[in-house]
């Protein structure tokens, strides 16, 4: 579900709300400032099925600073998330180390006892990959919600400019 809005303190109280009241869970969630002025991008990433979400959109859209709701269904082939994988640094000397190479992974930071690996992909490859690096020598994990590479404001966003002149 993608919403966009006008950046309001509480804005994002008021949607979480609507989506508690209908006790449609919530997967992830990013909220983000957008190229346009005072336009915020919510990104929820949710489970339900068709008519309790085309529900859940309209009651989103009643909110007044609410411009469009977008509720797509996920696509596995568009889909990605980042996640990020602390490793012990002996993980460099382990057999485990052949994973980086297997799954495309690079080394995002060096810490003196740690380095962090960073992997974008579906939520298979990711999967994987953590399969593969558990084990002593992983210190830590962490994903993002997904991402996509859709356009976010589109063809009507001299629509949503006029309205916040209004």
């Amino acid at each position: 579900m993608t919403i966009k809005a006008e950046d309001r303190l509480g804005l994002l109280h008021l949607v979480s709300g609507v989506i508690d009241r209908k006790l449609i869970p919530i997967k992830s969630l990013s909220y983000a400032p957008t190229d346009i002025h005072d336009i915020t991008l919510i990104t929820i990433e949710v489970v339900g099925n068709e008519s309790d979400l085309t529900q859940l959109a309209l009651k989103i859209e009643n909110i007044i600073e609410v411009f469009t709701v977008e509720v797509k269904q996920f696509d596995s082939a568009v889909c990605l998330r980042a996640a990020y994988f602390k490793m012990d640094k002996t993980f460099l000397e382990s057999p485990q180390a052949l994973a980086m190479s297997n799954y495309d992974t690079v080394i995002v930071n060096i810490y003196p006892d740690a380095i962090l690996l960073a992997k974008y992909g579906t939520d298979a490859t990711i999967r994987k990959l953590y399969n593969a690096l558990d084990g002593p020598h992983l210190l830590g994990f962490s994903q993002t919600g997904l991402i996509t590479d859709s356009v976010l404001i589109g063809e009507d966003q001299s629509s949503v400019i006029n309205r916040l002149a209004a």
